[in-house]
């Protein structure tokens, strides 16, 4: 009799249905289906320690060139490709992400309070015409950014993130809702509010340059501005909207699809704090995961947006800490692919890691992997006994000589 070990996280309502939990394991699939079974689980990446940035937590990384911009505690640096770092400046806030964009000469970044530039190594603020900037994208030559709590958006001037002409925004008004994030993506920009999307082009126009795309409009916001991020040519966000909130999107094209499934959307539901989480995405031997952590549940949720689509449905997985003999978020809180590395940046310190797949520790700490799941791939109506269990494991991997 087989039992269907290999799989995604899913853990229903009723554990009786479904309980198959999978943390710091990840499903790959045989994709040309001649292996010695369907697939198998692999370890999801340890870490490698790669330096130390500031005192931390890090707040943002941002990749220029042949160097690494980091955002650590109150500070913001610069990395080499060796990982040393160098302090440029001091900023106004010490925790929560920050949002990074730059041009050919200039970086900018923003903390949800002031907006900040980095030019030829030299850290100043940036004169803004607006409070609260918080997210921030570019194209084409322009930074934009939008005001907490209002429904404007505001443009740089051409090729300069320094100077912000207060005459140039423009306001999401489709609905009377605020945004919460902007985001480039397939040459458009969205343009996310609280219940729903709206989607702007460059139209080469004076002063503004965007203009809405008429007839593009999506009945889906978001509810955590932090949890947008790009996978490829595509988008995902924790997303709300008048009817609720709490399912997990994906763009296709100027439409949007869930993604989370029912076990995922039951496990956020059970958050006391959702308005906070965070997400990245990185690319690792073929596999795409968009990386969602809420800081207050203490928790990360992994989307394998590769395995998923070869599947033909959602492929999720819990990523972990093991701490205090329990599991917690796991420790990265912000990526950059830099000098060839997949790095992240620590949520309590400023170490920077390297995720690695043949390394089976998080920076030395132990890690602890754990797959539960039912039995029977279908329930039986009688009591069944099992005298034994045979899992196909490849072990002996990284034990030290002798």
């Amino acid at each position: 009799m087989r039992t269907p070990f290999i799989g995604a996280h899913s853990v229903t309502r009723s554990t009786n249905l479904a309980d198959a939990q999978c943390i710091n394991l990840f499903p790959e699939i045989v994709e040309t289906k001649n292996g010695k079974d369907v697939g198998a689980l692999y370890m999801a990446p340890g870490l490698d320690l790669l330096g130390t940035v500031g005192s931390g937590p890090i707040r943002g990384l941002h990749t220029v060139g042949n160097t690494l911009y980091a955002v650590s505690g109150g500070a913001c640096y610069s990395v080499n490709t060796a990982f040393s770092p160098t302090t440029i400046g001091s900023i106004g806030t010490s925790i929560g992400p920050v949002s990074l964009i730059n041009n050919t000469t200039q970086l900018a970044f923003f903390d949800g309070v002031n907006g900040y530039l980095v030019a030829s190594g030299v850290l100043s603020t940036i004169s803004l015409p607006a409070a609260g900037p918080v997210k921030a994208t570019y194209q084409d030559g322009f930074g934009l950014v939008n005001s907490d709590g209002t429904n404007n958006f505001y443009q740089s001037n051409l090729n300069d993130l320094s100077t912000w002409n207060a005459l140039n925004f423009s306001s999401a008004t489709t609905k009377a809702d605020n945004i919460v994030a902007i985001a480039e993506c397939r040459q458009s920009i969205f343009v996310i509010k609280q219940t729903n999307t709206e989607v702007w082009i460059d139209a080469g126009l004076a002063g503004f340059a965007f203009q809405k795309l008429q007839g593009v409009f999506m009945e889906v916001g978001c509810v955590a501005g932090f949890s947008v991020a790009r996978a490829g040519e595509e988008l995902l966000w924790l997303s709300s909207n008048t009817q609720g909130q709490g399912v997990v999107v994906m763009t296709q094209g100027f439409q949007l699809r869930r993604v989370s499934t029912h076990s995922i959307e039951n496990i956020i539901a059970g958050y006391s704090t959702i308005s906070d989480a965070i997400a990245y995405v990185y690319q690792q031997e073929g596999h795409v995961f968009y990386v969602l952590t809420f800081p207050s549940a203490n928790a990360t949720w992994v989307y394998d947006v590769t395995s998923s689509a070869f599947i033909g449905s959602p492929v999720w997985h819990q990523r972990a800490a093991f701490l205090n003999g329990a599991f917690n978020r796991h420790w990265g809180n912000a990526f950059a692919l830099f000098n060839g590395k997949l790095v992240v940046g620590d949520y309590l310190t400023g170490n920077l890691y390297g995720f690695n797949l043949s390394t089976a520790t998080d920076n030395s700490s132990k890690r602890k992997w754990l797959r539960s799941w039912r039995a029977l791939a279908k329930p039986s109506e009688e009591p069944v006994t099992f005298s034994s269990l045979r899992i196909d494991m490849q072990t002996g991997i990284n034990v030290p000589a002798g």
